[in-house]
């Protein structure tokens, strides 16, 4: 693993809010999907500041960079540079209510990595990025984006 220091810079992905501070986790469903860099290591090396790409106006409270706990990043490279919009994929949900199944939906499809067919979150639409650790993720479609982003 490489020290902390040497991940300044990094390109990473939003993907979960387990382990980062209350604050961040508070607006974390408005974080997680964001893709961003690594611009300063906090806490001794367990938090990084991430600097995020999207504009201003689209982040929380105009916020540009949040601390977030290492665990709950994708680090897509080691060095600045475009990061891999192939790795990215859309929240589906199959069944209803509170027995509703997330599912891994590739950008151009309507269908999940598992083969099913899925719908939209009704208000969000196909906003949402997928989360491999969800509760309700589809073991499917988990073990699929698991398998394409690193052990």
């Amino acid at each position: 693993m490489k020290e902390p220091r040497e991940k300044l810079g990094s390109r990473v992905k939003i993907v979960d809010m387990l382990h980062s501070p209350a604050r961040t986790r508070a607006v974390g469903e408005l974080l997680i999907g964001q893709r961003g860099t690594v611009a300063e290591i906090l806490r001794s090396g367990t938090l990084a500041l991430v600097e995020l790409d999207a504009d201003w106006a689209d982040l929380p409270g105009g916020v540009r960079r949040w601390p977030v706990q290492w665990d709950d990043l994708l680090i897509y490279s080691l060095e600045s540079g475009p990061d891999s919009p192939e790795d990215d994929y859309r929240l589906g949900l199959s069944g209803s209510g509170r027995d509703a199944i997330q599912h891994a939906v590739p950008a151009d499809t309507e269908n999940s990595l598992c083969g099913g067919e899925v719908y939209p979150l009704p208000i969000c639409g196909w906003s949402i990025s997928f989360s491999p650790t969800a509760t309700r993720a589809c073991e499917i479609c988990a073990t699929l984006v698991r398998g394409q982003t690193g052990p």
